[in-house]
């Protein structure tokens, strides 16, 4: 489903305000924690695989991020 370049309105608003979402496979800037950055490289490198694929690997990418929050907490 993409949203780009679709119209959102806020309740109290009578206009649109245009709301732009990257488009997938976008450049994103490293984070500068490596867990993350290859985590979501390996989350990158599935886009176009099947979506049994893309779960396994989205499922690992979970765990890898709750551990390294977990270990923020520690720092």
């Amino acid at each position: 489903m993409e949203h780009e370049g679709l119209q959102q309105m806020d309740d109290g608003e009578k206009e649109a305000e245009e709301v732009t979402i990257p488009a997938p496979g976008a450049v994103r800037q490293a984070t500068g924690d490596d867990a993350v950055d290859n985590a979501l490289d390996q989350l990158d490198a599935v886009a176009d695989e099947p979506l049994d694929s893309q779960i396994q690997v989205g499922e690992r990418v979970h765990r890898v991020l709750q551990g390294r929050l977990a270990d923020l907490g520690q720092e």
